[in-house]
């Protein structure tokens, strides 16, 4: 049978590699998919993590005429992916509201003149009619959706401006590339949808990490998991020495206490979470890709775009709320092919936290509707209350918030939404002061059908996550079916239950 063009050998695509990227091979995947874009496809791809996606779209821009627009969640992370861009020898520029005004004016210029090889920018940014004007009189050859998963609404990272991405394709006329390293086939299903690919190509690679031990250790919250995490630290084989670890925490508050802990009976390392200064973040994601620094305590927020191969170890003080969550953040052990672990403490209680989490992100219904005839009631549209009284004692409202503006039933100052989109990493400086009235009524009745199933599917993840923390069978197993890869085994010999430890945290 004669491939399809998406999979036969490239030669061309292989001389790139080995010239600009110095590397003699292709990871699994990456060639089918470079070739799929470069035949001017919709293409799909899900590569595990470490994978190497940002090179199926970095290859193709030094093949393609003209630009290769990148949308990603990822704004902190920008600078550095145009940094590396640059160094490979491309013309990177990013657009975002981190960036100097100065900055952003060079790239709409380089843009303009058609001087750039690569565009970053965020969903958000993607709808402002300046850029949507450029990108129309740009001759654009790929749109790639990086952390294509946000995409979803039965993913774990819903965005909704993801969601308004296709409208772009009805300015521009070019393929689209989605990658990502965590979608089970209902997601896949979704992106595909939401972007209106015609026929995509699609590119599954095996989740399987046969070099990460999956161990769930039971421990109260505490001295006993610090002592656990000590104790393995300290029993591990003497090249780890120089090698990282990362421990997870759900929380800022126990990030910080978790470091102090550790630090106290001698592991040293960084706190990262959202609410540290940016400067700070990126100081601490600095020392830890340099080698500076070997160890970070951090919440999910260290996450997307950490991409250093050698950690032999990935602590989860706490699991998070879905196994989508935890296979990416478990999965940066081991990006080197060494052996290294994946280690969990769980306790009945330990479910509280995520559990909030998805009560603050979906919100029941019908104390959304509360909220919004609460308003109504106290306000009129044309004299609508202050953001801080909007927004309610400690930001109480802005769950709702979010889904009444998806909903449709209100407009928010548009100031104010992004603020709402970034809420609670902006809450320690308090909203932000608007010109105008910061809501309107639409009129629209309030459509929750998309809320109810998205918390019913955030439910059903939780439940997940739990299921696989007290389940009797092999660990690697239930990961690969639940991401929907059918083992061609019973048992993997290197998970805690096939092991039959009975604590793997000793």
């Amino acid at each position: 049978m004669t491939p399809e063009p998406e999979t036969r050998p490239n030669p061309a695509a292989r001389a790139v590699l080995r010239d600009r990227f110095g590397f003699p091979g292709f990871r699994p995947g990456q060639e089918e998919l470079v070739g799929s874009v470069l035949s001017g496809r919709d293409t799909l791809g899900v590569l595990p993590t470490g994978g190497g996606k940002t090179l199926c779209y970095q290859l193709p821009a030094f093949m393609m005429p003209g630009l290769v627009l990148v949308v990603s969640p990822l704004i902190s992370l920008m600078q550095d992916q145009v940094d590396r861009a640059r160094r490979l020898g491309l013309r990177a520029a990013s657009l975002t509201s981190q960036d100097p005004k100065d900055t952003q004016r060079r790239a709409e210029e380089d843009l303009a003149q058609g001087r750039l090889d690569l565009l970053f920018c965020s969903p958000e940014r993607l709808e402002a009619r300046k850029l949507r004007n450029l990108l129309a009189s740009s001759p654009v050859s790929l749109i790639t959706i990086d952390e294509a998963h946000c995409i979803s609404e039965w993913g774990h990272e819903f965005r909704p401006a993801f969601r308004r991405i296709h409208r772009l394709r009805e300015i521009v006329s070019a393929p689209v590339l989605a990658v990502t390293a965590t979608a089970t086939p209902a997601v896949r299903d979704d992106i595909t949808q939401v972007l209106r690919m015609t026929d995509p190509f699609r590119v599954v690679t095996s989740f399987d990490r046969p070099n990460i031990r999956w161990l769930v250790a039971r421990r109260r919250s505490g001295a006993d998991r610090i002592r656990a995490m000590v104790r393995l630290i300290r029993r591990a084989p003497p090249e780890c020495a120089e090698r990282a670890l990362i421990v997870y925490a759900p929380t800022r508050r126990l990030v910080v206490n978790v470091r102090r802990a550790l630090a106290s009976l001698g592991v040293v390392g960084d706190a990262y979470h959202a609410a540290l200064p940016s400067e700070e973040r990126q100081a601490v994601q600095r020392r830890f890709m340099s080698g500076e620094s070997n160890v970070v305590v951090a919440t999910c927020a260290f996450g997307m775009g950490i991409d250093r191969g050698d950690v032999w170890a990935v602590f989860h003080y706490a699991f998070p709320g879905s196994l989508e969550s935890y296979y990416q953040e478990a999965g940066r052990a081991g990006r080197d092919g060494e052996q290294s672990m994946a280690l969990g403490f769980v306790h009945k209680d330990d479910w509280k936290v995520p559990a909030s989490f998805m009560e603050r992100a979906y919100p029941k219904p019908r104390e959304v509707l509360r909220v919004l005839a609460k308003i109504r009631s106290r306000e009129s549209a044309a004299h609508p209350r202050s953001p801080d009284t909007l927004l309610g004692p400690g930001g109480a409202n802005v769950p709702h918030l979010k889904w009444l503006m998806r909903s449709g039933a209100i407009r928010l100052d548009p100031v104010l939404a992004e603020w709402i989109d970034d809420w609670p990493d902006r809450a320690a400086g308090g909203p932000p002061a608007v010109a105008g009235p910061p809501l309107a009524f639409t009129g629209d009745t309030a459509d929750l059908g998309p809320l109810a199933t998205a918390r019913r599917q955030a439910v059903d993840r939780l439940r997940a996550m739990q299921r696989y923390c007290g389940r009797r069978g092999c660990r690697r197993m239930a990961l690969l079916r639940y991401l929907g890869e059918v083992p061609g085994r019973r048992s993997c010999g290197s998970c805690d239950r096939c092991e039959r430890r009975r604590d793997p945290a000793t």
